[in-house]
């Protein structure tokens, strides 16, 4: 964990607790107040989503083939990491240390004050943090997560979390009660604009989602996850998106996906991600509209993705366009110019964190799990035709489309057949997560144990010199955590999970086990 307890408090430890209290009070900066209102802790929280899983989505989405490298033997493509260093590592950071004592000092503030909304979305919030660290990292710390005062922090396994996730909701949804119908307004202006009942549906949307980490253990209960997510989100207008300030103090006020902050310029859709969405993968179906609306094609026409683990393609007409629109260009255009650019790409391009779609693939999972394939199949078309409405109500793309486009597409018998399939469900599930849902994407994968068999076909396992050295000839299950921290901080901790060990991260995650 990152070590703010330490940094934060190393006074205390040096010079005595009265000590250090009797300074603060004497001595007290106007500058640099010990405490913030609500309304002005929010925006940070909010900010810290989008950064949590954009930054690390540069690791997740070579792993889940989102994306791939205009260069060869990048180590997440083979499924490795990179030894001393923080990347991977942002999550981590953004829960223990951009919410961490933030979020609590939220809550303590706005309950001190009556201020009922904040602490139902700080709980939230929290809940979001905690569900998102499980899934990334596997075990992580929990109970002794925010003690100030230590110098050692324990780990807790993974199933240990999400029963957390759960009570962290339950509190929101106690919060939420004693809200009533007031406003956040004044300190959420780039999330749902202050709607608590928006912000209550994303807590039941954190809490279907981790009811359905069970998937794979006989306990599993599909009725909970459809209850949850029918208290969730109920079209394309309650989806949670980060939104940006157009015009931001900063270049990292914007979208990090941006030209202006050019944090994409050598990377590319994945082989895998292009054949879903091209009509590879689904030979003979009605065109997916959404090939057109988020990417442009190679010189020559068609559209490309890159394969695993081999760069960029040597003829200039295969070359996929950068996200800003571009071929063989591997940075940014002069000035951050984003015309070139559509969909998430875009300077203020929104952020996704969950949407409707995303919810209506979690129930028909349920759905068909408990074999009832008539919901199954009313979730997933809901789902396709959710993410379609979702790019089309909050997007710009290349090349527009007509609902009548997206519903030939749904109905269309190939993409929706009479008797659905878990395959099906799970590849429309990861196009409709592309771009923005790694975490989720990820959890899939891992939970089917990389089938490539029988799931994702077409998905490329790394093996002989692709793979990263350090697995032992086993798969990546998990991100190491945050080595800024913990490597250097907390490593007797470390040394009790094996995370010393240097294939650490292809340990299965308790998820992905029956």
């Amino acid at each position: 964990m990152k070590k703010f307890a330490i940094i934060i408090f190393a006074g205390l430890i040096v010079t005595g607790t009265s000590c250090k209290k009797y300074l603060d009070e004497a001595y007290l900066n106007p500058n640099n107040p010990s405490t913030a209102t609500p309304e002005e802790v929010l925006p940070s929280i909010i900010a810290n989503m989008h950064r949590g899983i954009a930054f690390d989505a540069r690791m997740m989405g070579p792993i889940t083939q989102n994306f791939a490298l205009t260069s060869s033997s990048n180590a997440w493509e083979r499924h490795g990491y990179v030894p001393g260093s923080d990347a991977g590592g942002e999550i981590w950071r953004m829960h223990y240390w951009n919410f961490g004592w933030n979020v609590l000092d939220m809550i303590r503030n706005a309950n001190n004050t009556g201020k009922h909304g904040y602490v139902a979305v700080a709980y939230t919030a929290l809940a979001w943090g905690w569900l998102n660290v499980a899934d990334y990292h596997g075990e992580a710390i929990l109970k002794q997560a925010f003690e100030r005062d230590r110098l050692q922090f324990a780990y807790d396994k993974q199933e240990e979390i999400y029963p957390h996730v759960i009570n962290m909701v339950d509190s929101a949804l106690a919060a939420f009660s004693l809200a009533g119908s007031s406003s956040l307004t004044a300190g959420d202006q780039y999330f749902y604009n202050g709607d608590l009942a928006k912000w209550k549906k994303f807590a039941y949307g954190v809490k279907a989602k981790a009811y359905h980490r069970y998937f794979n253990k006989s306990n599993y209960k599909p009725d909970s996850v459809i209850k949850y997510v029918d208290l969730s989100m109920t079209s394309t207008t309650d989806d949670a998106i980060v939104r940006f300030n157009p015009a931001p103090p900063d270049a990292t006020g914007y979208n990090f996906y941006s030209p202006t902050r050019n944090n994409m310029g050598t990377y590319r859709a994945g082989a895998f991600a292009m054949n879903l969405f091209n009509g590879t993968s689904f030979t003979g179906a009605a065109a997916d509209p959404r090939l057109r609306y988020i990417f442009k094609p190679s010189g020559n026409g068609l559209f490309y993705g890159l394969p695993h683990n081999q760069g960029d393609y040597t003829s200039t007409t295969q070359r996929p366009p950068n996200f800003w629109g571009f071929a063989g260009v591997y940075a940014a255009p002069t000035g951050g110019v984003d015309t070139g650019a559509r969909t998430y790409f875009k300077n203020t391009s929104p952020f996704p964190i969950m949407t409707y779609a995303e919810m209506q693939f979690l129930k028909s999972e349920a759905a068909f799990k408990k074999g009832d394939n008539a919901i199954a199949l009313l979730a997933y078309k809901n789902g396709i035709r959710g993410n379609m409405d979702m790019l089309s109500t909050h997007f710009t793309g290349y090349t527009n489309f007509t609902t009548t486009q997206r519903d030939a597409y749904v109905n269309d018998p190939i993409i929706s057949p009479t008797t659905l399939t878990r395959k099906m469900i799970l590849l429309q599930k990861y196009i409709a997560l592309w771009g923005w849902g790694f975490v989720e994407s990820w959890v899939d994968l891992r939970k089917e144990n990389y089938d490539v068999t029988n799931i994702y076909t077409g998905y490329t396992i790394p093996s002989g010199l692709a793979l990263f050295p350090d697995n032992n000839g086993k798969l990546c299950y998990r991100m190491r955590p945050r080595y800024n921290s913990e490597y250097l901080w907390n490593v007797e901790s470390l040394r009790s999970i094996g995370a010393l060990n240097l294939d650490y991260h292809t340990y299965p995650v308790w998820f992905s086990k029956p």
